[in-house]
């Protein structure tokens, strides 16, 4: 929020409040992913660069794929104006966001054959696939698994960026706990958790 809505919501709050619960109230009825969209819509619109490098971050998280985020914007070109989509698209690009390489969008998400799940070792691993990583964290008889892209700005995290049980994002030093995906420091949103599943002795996961 800027310093100046900060400010009229301290001297003026009885009447900037009920806006912002206009707004809220408004979209009660809409899920998760439309409602992302629309933030980042409303964004471009605005032609708010931190505001929608953040919401652009969250459609991703809450399960909107690139395609459909770019479609969005080319839905509402009518509203938009070009001029103001290439501006968003110019911010993307600079963002590096790897599921907006040419190479991947268009691309369902599908089972990727991982590794043998005999040669997963207890603890943390780092996997490849498809032009994309993730981490498996074994312990015992139960894994979890989750993306190696920061859901901050989706920056790719190495494994040498682990220790002991904490992982820290080189490029603002977010840090999760492995354990949970939880982030405990400098953020505030966890690791994108990654549906998986044994298979005929094979580890998979769904991206």
């Amino acid at each position: 929020m800027s310093d100046a809505l900060n400010y009229l919501l301290k001297v003026r709050k009885d009447a900037v409040e009920p806006y912002f619960k206009a707004l809220k109230e408004g979209g009660k009825h809409l899920d998760v992913k439309t409602r992302s969209l629309l933030s980042v819509i409303t964004k471009v619109d605005a032609q708010t660069e931190r505001g929608l490098k953040q919401y652009l971050v969250r459609a991703l998280r809450e399960g909107n794929s690139a395609d459909e985020i770019l479609d969005a914007m080319l839905v509402c070109l009518p509203t938009l104006g070009m001029s103001k989509i290439i501006w968003a698209v110019d911010i993307i690009l600079k963002m590096d966001i790897p599921d907006f390489n040419p190479e991947i969008l268009g691309k369902e998400k599908k089972w990727h054959k991982i590794i043998a799940v005999n040669e997963i070792g207890e603890g943390v691993s780092r996997y490849d696939y498809d032009g994309r990583a993730c981490f498996i964290n074994k312990t015992g008889e139960e894994y979890q698994v989750f993306d190696s892209r920061c859901p901050h700005q989706a920056a790719d995290i190495p494994l040498s960026a682990l220790e002991g049980a904490t992982l820290t994002c080189p490029n603002h030093q977010w840090k999760f706990n492995v354990d949970s995906g939880e982030c405990i420091e400098n953020g505030s949103r966890p690791l994108n958790e990654i549906e998986h599943k044994i298979d005929a002795g094979f580890f998979y996961i769904y991206s």
